[in-house]
């Protein structure tokens, strides 16, 4: 079976699946398994019995694995909240994000230590989002003591989309609105991770150099591009961007790694460095940039897929793209098997897939190695690769936002190569400018002269007739 892995991840989705629907009985299921193991140990490794009780150990680990996700420990704050609780709680805890300033008010995940009701003290644990309705100066690892009332968060939808579900997938069940500046109180220490400290330290000062040098428009989309920032950018540009479904390119992606691990592999293939340490630096970078970009479940996924595929070299064995891409999805999944829900992570693999699977075959069809002039052939690749993806995506995107965007073959061909270029000399800004601003003065000009060139081609392309349809 030489796409072993693909059948493994499929058949360990298929147990998400079956969790999800809570069609089966847990202690069925455990008794099963325990069954189908022992069946497994008698049988010969390379029967067909025996490998389709692997197949159905891996729906059962999927299952198993997707309950234990939502199993949560007894000291968990969201054991202690009923649902319309007029309590008054004091927590103490540490900043656990990079607190976000928008409107005026503060947002923040809290990291529980410890609580405090009436007056019952009692250790406890997980996640709360904090809304501040005031400024404070506040820092990821900062231990504070929070006094109010804890509420669930509202479950309203918007398409398919579910708030309460997305805080849900970031173990956030509780969120605390605070509008008294008294109801803070900062503690001495520091809580959090020291590495993980100056991940956003790092990023501030990239974020700063950003805006040193640009205005404030086109550094919002820069600071969305290669630091993965999103917060500033205007919402009608997000909206413009969603409707010639280019939205990715301002989000940090597989698209943003694989032009930084582009950029490392071209600079120490210069300073000819050998492929083996090449490749070990190349796989540490990404790692880093992972960090310093907040460690977002995109980023993340786009990191673990990078890594995958240039650690295959390591492997004395023939490079098999769907292995290494079912080998990422598994990995994510078994570590946080509730990403299978999550939107990003469906388009993240899907819209690869389809590139590998669809791509070769709409070539062959069009028969584009046949072409002489390589100007057209480039553009006809081009056209194909994006073809392939919109194909791959279109009932995901149809399904979640109530949009179809024929443009965005189009667009992601006049628009994906420019937001190449701008994000590589976003990166060589964001360099230089950490050495000196008078430095990142030199790439401020050309670095906003693309990013209003790509504001007006995606301006013009949706304005076509047909270019998007919303329903």
């Amino acid at each position: 079976m030489n796409s072993l892995l693909v059948w493994l991840t499929g058949f360990y989705c298929l147990g998400i699946i079956l969790a999800s629907l809570k069609l089966i009985n847990f202690w069925l299921a455990i008794l099963v398994g325990i069954f189908i193991y022992f069946v497994v140990s008698k049988l010969q490794t390379k029967s067909f019995i025996f490998l389709s009780a692997v197949l159905f150990l891996t729906v059962l680990l999927g299952f198993f694995n997707l309950k234990n996700a939502y199993r949560l420990p007894k000291n968990h704050i969201n054991n202690f909240v009923i649902y319309k609780d007029n309590q008054l709680y004091s927590l103490n805890g540490y900043v656990d994000s990079q607190p976000e300033l928008k409107n005026n008010s503060l947002s923040f995940i809290f990291r529980l230590q410890s609580a405090q009701a009436d007056k019952l003290r009692f250790k406890s644990c997980g996640k709360v989002l904090v809304k501040i309705n005031f400024n404070q100066a506040l820092s990821y690892g900062t231990n504070l003591t929070l006094i109010g009332k804890l509420s669930r968060p509202y479950g309203y939808n918007r398409a398919s989309y579910s708030y309460k579900e997305y805080l849900k997938r970031l173990d956030i069940y509780l969120v605390m609105s605070i509008k008294d500046v008294r109801q803070v109180i900062i503690q001495p220490g520091f809580g959090g991770s020291k590495l993980i400290a100056g991940s956003f330290w790092l990023r501030s000062k990239m974020e700063e150099a950003i805006y040193r040098a640009l205005p404030e428009l086109p550094a919002s989309l820069l600071a969305a591009m290669v630091l993965g920032q999103k917060r500033n950018v205007p919402w009608l540009i997000n909206d413009l961007m969603i409707k010639s479904g280019t939205v990715h390119i301002l989000v940090v992606s597989g698209f943003n790694v694989s032009i930084v691990a582009f950029i490392i592999n071209l600079l120490f293939k210069i300073l000819r460095i050998p492929r083996k340490q090449r490749l070990i630096l190349a796989i540490i970078c990404l790692l880093i940039y992972c960090a310093v970009t907040g460690a977002s479940n995109p980023v993340v996924r786009a990191t673990v897929m990078g890594v995958v595929f240039l650690s295959a070299y390591f492997f004395k064995r023939d490079f098999d793209i769907y292995n290494s891409l079912a080998l990422s999805a598994l990995f994510i999944l078994i570590i946080a098997p509730r990403q299978f829900f999550d939107i990003g992570f469906q388009l993240s693999f899907i819209s690869v897939w389809a590139i590998i699977y669809l791509y070769p075959k709409l070539k062959a069809f069009f028969h584009l190695e046949d072409y002489k002039n390589k100007i057209w052939k480039f553009i006809g690749e081009g056209f194909l690769v994006s073809l392939s993806a919109w194909l791959g995506t279109l009932w995901i995107i149809a399904f979640n936002f109530r949009i179809i965007a024929p443009i965005t073959i189009i667009a992601n061909i006049l628009i994906v190569p420019l937001a190449t270029v701008i994000t590589l000399s976003g990166f060589t800004l964001v360099v230089f400018g950490l050495i000196h601003p008078y430095l990142a003065s030199l790439f401020s000009a050309p670095v906003a002269l693309f990013i209003n060139l790509l504001l007006s081609i995606n301006t013009a392309i949706i304005k076509l007739p047909f270019a998007y349809i919303r329903y």
